[in-house]
């Protein structure tokens, strides 16, 4: 069964990273159009969720694929592999967070306008917010990188250490010497680190439901004075904000679910091939769903389109996205 298991696992890889490069690619450049002035703080999460995506495929499934095919696992691999995928799994995770919150709080603007002056620290606030993530994440995974290990009983019988295919990042433990300091870390802290902020982030979620249902009864009950194209664009934005919810939670619950509660399929031939489609198939499929957010778009490079200049203001402009 393994050279099964093997060629499964590199045509999901090679799948993977085919739609992820291609649809975070189209998403940075359609979205690098949009910017005419200051970064945003929704094109820096874009951005920087961008980032995350393609590291995870070019890096951790780009490796498995190595790996299935025959190459070498070594601890230095291992320490890679794992700090990798752990590191994007969880940012991803609080950048998804982050968004949902910046579009709930525009929304919540619109639905219930306040009369305060907007804060002109808004941008450098969020700047700062992203900065932190970032470091956060990086400092949790540092241990990842000296005590994770190879079991030394995957070794070979010819001294060389070939890939045990049923689960390379199974294959790669974190060992501190200790099994309780291990258990608390390994199974609690990098546990409730991404199921923390997706509980918030659900939550996050039915307030931008409850926000969009209070929207459209005050159209309907022609209280509403109207739309502009930058409320149609957080309209559009908070809608897609639950999709990506409902894709990033079930994807990482099944995850979870499938690791922890049915190692008895871990001899079946598609069980590495499936826990890579769960762990990397938001960042191949995110993409496609972020640019949703102006689905009016046709072949003007998906958004953006740069219009002549004319002495009238035309009646219908191509908004930009996450504004």
């Amino acid at each position: 069964m393994e050279p099964l298991e093997n060629m499964l696992e590199i045509i999901t890889c090679a799948i993977l990273i085919f739609l992820s490069v291609v649809g975070n690619t189209c998403l940075f450049f359609s979205t690098r159009r949009c910017i005419s002035g200051p970064l945003q703080p929704s094109f820096l999460l874009i951005f920087s969720l961008i980032f995350v995506h393609l590291l995870k495929n070019l890096v951790v499934n780009v490796m498995k694929i190595v790996y299935s095919s025959g190459g070498v696992l070594d601890s230095v691999s291992c320490r890679i592999l794992r700090f990798t995928e752990t590191l994007t799994t969880e940012l991803a995770i609080w950048f998804m967070l982050h968004f949902a919150v910046l579009y709930c709080h525009k929304l919540y603007q619109i639905v219930h306008p306040s009369s305060e002056t907007p804060n002109p620290n808004h941008q450098k606030r969020h700047l700062k917010v992203v900065s932190i993530l970032w470091i956060t994440g990086v400092g949790i995974c540092v241990p990842i990188l000296p005590f994770t290990e190879k079991p030394q009983h995957l070794n070979a019988a010819n001294g060389t250490e070939l890939l045990n295919t049923k689960g390379l990042n199974m294959d790669c433990e974190i060992d501190f010497g200790n099994q309780q300091v291990e258990y608390y870390y390994e199974k609690i802290v990098l546990v409730l680190i991404d199921l923390l902020p997706l509980t918030i982030l659900v939550f996050v979620c039915f307030w931008i439901v409850f926000l969009l249902w209070e929207q459209r009864k005050l159209t309907y009950g022609d209280i509403w004075v109207g739309e502009d194209a930058s409320e149609i664009e957080i309209f559009r934005g908070a809608k897609v904000s639950i999709l990506l919810t409902l894709l990033i939670t079930s994807l990482w619950i099944s995850h979870f679910v499938f690791i922890c509660f049915f190692k008895n399929l871990e001899s079946r031939p598609f069980t590495p091939a499936l826990l890579t489609a769960l762990s990397s198939g938001f960042s191949a499929v995110s993409p496609y769903v972020l640019m949703l957010v102006n689905y009016k778009v046709k072949l003007e490079a998906f958004c953006c389109r740069k219009t002549e200049k004319s002495t009238t203001q035309p009646t219908d402009v191509l908004s930009c996205p996450y504004v």
